[in-house]
């Protein structure tokens, strides 16, 4: 039975100091296996999961560093502590580097034993909840489709990020330029945060603040220091959505972030410094910015070291049936309702959009018809806004199908508006006008 502390293989030729030491660890909680041949040691270890194993350097059958070796090749993530003397030292550092966790020297308390092991344990658990988050993320963030143009990027996104260079991603609004930003962030393995801001949903003296934060009196209203996107990204990554609406004033104090990565939050006098990767997005044409004025040559050019360009979905149509059946499926998990399936038909008609929305676009359709439509099969009479969309009979109240419509809609979101308004593809305001118009409050 595995112990509270967790489950450890203990490796010594000595019998009696393999006996104190199990004695001890499962006073503190562990699950302790003790032997004193190394190869039925490794036979279990085999056999069982373990959290960690604790092995002697020289043994006669077989020396501790090959048990490390060995244990590594099977579970590359396990734990394992070596004992040692003082005469080798040297070889149990040399064995740190290969993977060892730690080493302890003869002879030694039993209270250091458990310490050093406790805290080993606990710095691999948080790894090991941090690499588990890391591959949610990575899920999360999934770039779907085979084609060449989307492998092209995929396999940028993974040679990038091991880098610390500034990327500028370009592409039409929908195509996922955020998605890429977030999968080169968590393939980098930074320790720090992924940071978004979106520099046209702020007026020009407001985003300077967000982005390098305020000292106490700085401006009225300004009651306490405030920590700026810049310093709140340190050690990781800040993503700079909408590069291009970027205030011109704004852009010679960004320019000198990205050169020196030290900026002076407003009222303050003293620089802070910082270790920030920049990706910067944009869906306009950024070189005639330049070209225009509109757009600092010298900052495109700080900021588009890695460029990436993100195709349209009308660039790269083989996508787009892998794409239907992944919205489908995650409509149906996150939304908790049956999955449909789509006639070949349906794929067809869809394969004939221009889809300037993208993949966006794409996405709200099928949630759209997920949620507002009873058959469980998707065909072309149920594909709105499209040539061969199902006429509609004279003895339908339209007013009726609304309502209808707005109350599934808000019943699917537990009456969130602004998200009800994007199932049904309209804007809030709209959403509430219609509420108030037909009585549904």
């Amino acid at each position: 039975m595995k112990g509270k502390q967790g489950k450890v293989l203990l490796i010594d030729d000595e019998k009696s100091l393999v006996e104190v030491i199990k004695l001890g660890l499962e006073e503190e909680g562990y699950s302790v296996d003790g032997f004193c041949n190394p190869v039925l040691a490794l036979r279990r270890f085999n056999l069982e999961n373990y959290d960690a194993v604790i092995t002697d350097i020289k043994m006669p059958e077989m020396s501790g560093i090959e048990v490390l070796k060995r244990c590594k090749e099977y579970n590359p993530r396990i734990l394992v502590m070596l004992i040692t003397a003082y005469s080798s030292v040297e070889s149990a550092i040399s064995a740190i580097r290969g993977g060892a966790a730690d080493y302890i020297t003869k002879p030694f308390r039993m209270e250091e034993l458990v310490l050093r092991l406790t805290e080993a344990l606990n710095k691999a658990r948080i790894k090991e909840r941090y690499l588990n988050l890391i591959t949610e993320k990575l899920k999360e963030y999934e770039i779907i489709g085979k084609s060449e143009k989307i492998k092209t990027i995929k396999e940028k996104i993974k040679k990038v990020s091991g880098i610390d260079s500034h990327v500028l991603i370009q592409g039409e609004s929908g195509t996922g330029k955020e998605i890429v930003a977030n999968l080169i962030h968590y393939y980098s393995n930074r320790p720090g945060r992924f940071v978004p801001i979106n520099c046209s949903a702020f007026p020009s003296e407001l985003l300077e603040s967000e982005l390098f934060g305020y000292k106490k009196g700085a401006f009225t209203g300004a009651d306490k220091n405030k920590d700026g996107m810049f310093k709140i990204a340190n050690r990781g990554t800040l993503f700079l959505d909408e590069i291009s609406t970027l205030p011109l004033k704004l852009q010679p104090k960004l320019l000198r972030v990205i050169q020196d990565m030290e900026f002076t939050p407003l009222g303050g006098t003293k620089p802070e410094r910082v270790d920030v990767r920049i990706i910067a997005a944009t869906n306009q044409n950024i070189e005639e910015l330049v070209e225009n004025g509109k757009f600092r040559e010298d900052l495109f050019y700080r900021l588009n070291v890695i460029p990436i360009n993100i195709p349209p979905l009308r660039e790269r149509k083989e996508d787009i049936p892998i794409l239907i059946e992944h919205f489908l499926e995650k409509t149906s998990e996150r939304l908790n309702i049956k999955k449909k399936t789509i006639t070949s038909r349906a794929i067809d008609k869809l394969l004939e959009c221009d889809w300037k929305g993208n993949i966006r676009e794409l996405e709200n359709l099928i949630e759209r018809i997920m949620v507002l439509e009873d058959s469980e099969v998707i065909d072309i009479d149920l594909l709105p806004n499209l040539d061969n969309r199902k006429p509609l009979s004279d003895s339908i109240n339209l007013n009726h199908l609304e309502r209808e419509a707005i109350r599934k809609a808000l019943t699917m979101t537990n009456g969130d508006r602004k998200r009800a308004a994007s199932l049904l593809g309209i804007h809030t305001s709209t959403l509430y006008r219609k509420i108030k118009k037909l009585d549904l409050e």
